[in-house]
């Protein structure tokens, strides 16, 4: 074979891209395998939170505690998504990768041994639960920013909304393990309850075993895989630093889009996630402590959970077939208009819907498919591409943060206003969040298909230094 003019052999050229795609491969791999992490960590609260509340409380009735130990984790994501998104552009996305994963690890092994501290058990565990989710939560919001950066670059212009989608999807199977796992284990080992009857030892084993499991996947990653690649930003002179991107208003109306979708889809989707048992007792009309297992549908949360996982679950997949065809705009609106009309709906004929477990069930289930299918994809792909590589994985921490700052918001208030109000209040409050991302979607959310946000700033006002904001 002749050399080429200048002087690679074709066969070395090809062997390259095969190396190339192999490390994209391996890149979205781990980026995918993380997000499942991520998923089940923030979720696993919902579930192991009504086993420790019937242990320590006698049900319902330690609602300002479990509202803090369930917000705890989405407050440590904050740090952690503004954090390890700077340090994806200083050190690079791998090595920040792992270390996020570290400390997700740690965290989770430290809720599954919490213990109380002091005579007050009701209210020594769930500090202790507190501020070891807190820990936990600042390893788990570093994976947003820096998945989502791996994923897209990693990816070409032709189908980089799908492979980013299909990465973040495995949140889906990641939220739909957290009921699954729950079963295993309180169908094997039995919920507190029935342990506490029969004079078993560990009543509560289950509970942390269901957080326990959280530092599986990360502990997997750490073992079996190296760092992958890293960013050209973090091995080369930083040419767009942070505060230089923040003093431009040409990004201001990006980032109000990118950052402000995502605070207002989080209210709602995390609002429901983190507080679905709540919901589910309130529209079942449950007295006492809720049952995780155990009954017909309407009385086994783990059941309840899994269907309503299953109906969401398809959405992300529809959005990884369409995403490149309809572009981000279009599925992020079409989103957040049908949870506009399904909350509304659940708001207005929630006493209606009552009256028939599998419909109710079903309506509920569709925000969840609406949600995946639109703004819960997109928001995550959005930032990847619109900002420069330099301050790409800063400023995608950055609307991470605002989600999950959105997140904390809707975690704080969903129980106390569906405890004292009623689900249809809470419904209502999601219908317009729901509205206003369609008006924000509308006017400051761009089409990205077919390029990624590469504007650098002229030569003469570049910054050497990557520790500069």
């Amino acid at each position: 074979m002749a050399p080429l003019e200048s002087g690679v052999d074709a066969r070395d050229i090809a062997l390259t891209q095969d190396a190339a795609r192999k490390v994209a491969v391996k890149s979205s791999a781990i980026s995918a395998f993380s997000n499942l992490s991520t998923a089940y960590n923030l979720v696993n609260i919902n579930l192991a939170h009504v086993i420790m509340e019937n242990q320590y409380c006698g049900g319902d009735g330690c609602a300002a505690a479990v509202t803090t130990a369930s917000t705890a984790c989405l407050v440590g994501a904050i740090a952690g998504q503004l954090t390890f998104g700077y340090i994806g552009d200083c050190l690079g996305r791998g090595r920040a990768l792992r270390l996020t994963m570290m400390l997700s690890v740690f965290g989770a092994l430290l809720s599954a041994f919490a213990v109380p501290f002091s005579s007050d058990n009701q209210a020594s565990i769930f500090t202790v639960i507190s501020i070891t989710r807190l820990i936990m939560g600042v390893g788990v919001g570093g994976v947003y920013p820096l998945a989502a950066t791996i994923a897209a670059e990693s990816s070409d212009d032709a189908n980089r909304g799908r492979a980013v989608s299909l990465v973040f999807s495995m949140q889906g199977v990641g939220t739909l393990l957290v009921p699954l796992v729950g079963m295993l284990f309180l169908y094997s080992l039995g919920d507190y309850q029935t342990r506490a009857d029969q004079n078993l030892s560990l009543p509560g084993i289950t509970w942390r075993l269901i957080l326990g499991v959280g530092a599986l996947p990360g502990l997997i990653l750490l073992l079996v895989t190296k760092p992958v690649r890293e960013s050209p930003t973090a091995q080369t002179r930083q040419t767009l630093t942070l505060r230089q991107a923040l003093s431009q208003k040409r990004y201001w109306p990006k980032l109000f889009g990118c950052a402000g979708g995502w605070f207002l889809f989080d209210v709602t989707f995390y609002g429901n996630t983190l507080f679905a048992p709540t919901v589910l007792k309130a529209v079942f009309a449950h007295k006492g402590p809720t049952h995780t297992i155990g009954g017909d549908i309407s009385d086994n949360l783990c059941a309840q959970l899994a269907i309503l996982a299953l109906i969401g679950l398809p959405g992300y997949y529809i959005s990884v077939w369409l995403m490149d065809i309809l572009g981000r705009k279009t599925i992020q609106l079409q989103g957040f208009f049908f949870m506009t009309v399904l909350y509304a709906g659940l708001g207005i004929f929630l006493s209606e819907l009552k009256k028939s477990t599998p419909l109710l069930l079903t309506v509920y289930g569709l925000t969840y498919f609406f949600s995946n299918f639109g703004p819960n994809s997109t928001t995550f792909i959005l930032p990847s591409e619109t900002f420069p590589k330099e301050i790409r994985s800063s400023l995608n921490g950055f609307c991470a943060a605002a989600g999950k700052l959105g997140a904390t918001l809707g975690a704080a208030v969903f129980k106390p206003i569906s405890n004292s109000f009623g689900p249809e209040v809470a419904f209502y409050m999601c219908a317009a969040c729901a509205l206003l991302g369609v008006l924000l979607t509308a006017f400051f959310v761009e089409d990205r298909r077919g390029g990624m946000g590469g504007d650098s700033f002229r030569e003469d006002e570049r910054e050497d230094d990557c520790g500069a904001l």
